[in-house]
């Protein structure tokens, strides 16, 4: 039952181009992988070794296309432009400890901070961060509120409505140093029917369209509902000319970290290529079902625009 279980999700992985449900069985396939490779010492023991070889080839054939995502190994690039730190982070919207979150802000100081599920209370205790003087906070009760917090002004901001539906995202351009950085901090809609599948895609395409118009750095910061190992993960990249900041660092869930059946990376930063990546990584439990992502950007010198 196990050996048909896992055959039967596999496949629907690889059936993931042909959309919802599939797609949402792209996101486990790493966990996949690893229940194959363990399936085959098992059906050794109960003498089947033609499904343990064919076990071991899915586990293979399941690992391979985020092999290179996932072990590549390049050095950050030495770039000698202003320093510019963003994190943003998922508070889940039924986590009343706002502590955990501030203390870790403050011990890890970011110049802009891009938060999702924001309440009521959680914008109460935002608002009294003074490190931020520049702020857009949208709370709602549901888990859609968002908030940009900036040390540096933000011209410009705005809520957008990138699927239609109701749900905001925040523009703006962040002014770090006198550097314009485009700036797009979204929350996307979880794809667990078809309708919301739809929303997430829509919000997305029109975050890729967004980024790829921008001719100064730009930055898509934000809960995703997305993993890598997703098509539609792909797709976005490509549309969008944004590069994943966390590609080629190992498997870091941000999502059920705890519970490796279901980690996902699902929180994001993606950066234009006019911004150097210099250090991007996963933070630690902050009291939420997510956990944040920091990275280190440098930014451009001689220029600000394409040409």
């Amino acid at each position: 039952m196990a050996f048909a279980g896992v055959c039967a999700a596999s496949l629907a992985a690889w059936l993931a181009p042909l959309g919802w449900p599939f797609e949402l069985f792209s996101h486990f396939r790493l966990q996949l992988a690893v229940a194959a490779a363990l399936l085959v010492p098992a059906l050794l023991t109960v003498s089947s070794p033609r499904a343990a070889l064919l076990c071991g080839a899915l586990a293979a054939l399941l690992f391979a296309p985020g092999a290179k995502r996932l072990l590549a190994d390049e050095p950050a690039p030495a770039c000698a432009g202003e320093a510019l730190v963003v994190a943003t982070a998922n508070v889940e919207f039924t986590n009343h400890d706002t502590r955990r979150l501030l203390d870790w802000l403050a011990a890890n100081p970011a110049d802009v901070v891009v938060l999702q599920e924001v309440t009521p209370e959680w914008a109460a205790a935002l608002s009294k961060l003074a490190q931020y003087p520049h702020a857009r906070i949208v709370p709602r009760k549901d888990p859609y509120g968002i908030a940009l917090l900036s040390r540096w002004p933000l011209d410009s901001v705005r809520p957008v409505d990138l699927a239609d539906d109701g749900i905001p995202s925040l523009e703006a351009v962040v002014r770090v140093h006198g550097q314009p950085i485009h700036m797009l901090a979204l929350h996307t809609r979880w794809p667990i029917t078809p309708g919301l599948a739809r929303a997430r895609d829509r919000a997305l395409q029109r975050a890729a369209v967004l980024s790829r118009e921008q001719t100064i750095p730009s930055l898509a910061v934000g809960d995703l509902n997305l993993s890598p190992d997703s098509p539609v993960f792909a797709q976005l990249l490509q549309d969008s000319g944004l590069r994943d900041v966390l590609a080629g660092q190992g498997w870091h869930p941000t999502w059920m970290a705890a519970f490796w059946p279901l980690g996902l990376r699902i929180d994001h930063q993606f950066a234009s290529p006019m911004l150097c990546i210099e250090h991007a990584q996963v933070g630690p439990d902050i009291g939420s079902d997510h956990r944040p992502v920091i990275a280190t950007y440098r930014l451009p010198l001689g220029g600000n625009s394409r040409s």
